[in-house]
C-alpha cells in the first residue's frame, strides 16, 4: 500500500546524503507526552505487510497501519537550528499540540 507522504526538497536532499544503516525510515506514532501522541522517525530494516510504503528512490518510507490514518498527507522537513538539523513532521491533521512542540492531538 502507497504511503501518502512527502518530504521538502531540504529533507529529501538531507536524508538522500546521510549514511544510513538501512534503506527504510520507519515513520509512526506512539501515545506519550502531555497532548496525547510523539512522532517516531527512527531507521528500521523489517517492513511489513500491513506498512504503508514508499520509494523515494535514495531511500524509502514505512508507516505502520495504525499510524497511517493520522500521518498521511504530511511533508516532513528539516529545520536549521543553528548548527543542529531538526526533523518536522507538518501534518494538517494536528488540531493540538504542546508548549514545546513534543506531542500533538489530532
Amino acid at each position: 500500500m502507497k504511503a501518502d507522504i512527502d518530504f521538502t526538497e531540504a529533507a529529501f536532499k538531507y536524508i538522500a546524503e546521510l549514511d544510513k544503516p538501512t534503506p527504510t525510515i520507519r515513520l509512526g506514532l506512539k501515545p506519550a507526552g502531555c497532548t496525547g501522541f510523539e512522532y517516531e522517525i527512527k531507521w528500521d530494516e523489517i517492513i511489513t505487510e500491513s506498512d504503508y510504503t514508499e520509494d523515494f528512490g535514495n531511500f524509502k518510507v514505512a508507516i505502520d497501519e495504525l499510524s497511517y490514518p493520522k500521518i498521511q498527507g504530511s511533508t516532513v522537513d528539516i529545520i536549521d537550528d543553528g548548527i543542529n538539523k531538526n526533523v518536522k513532521i507538518i501534518n494538517p491533521q494536528e488540531v493540538a499540540s504542546c508548549g514545546c512542540g513534543a506531542s500533538v492531538n489530532f
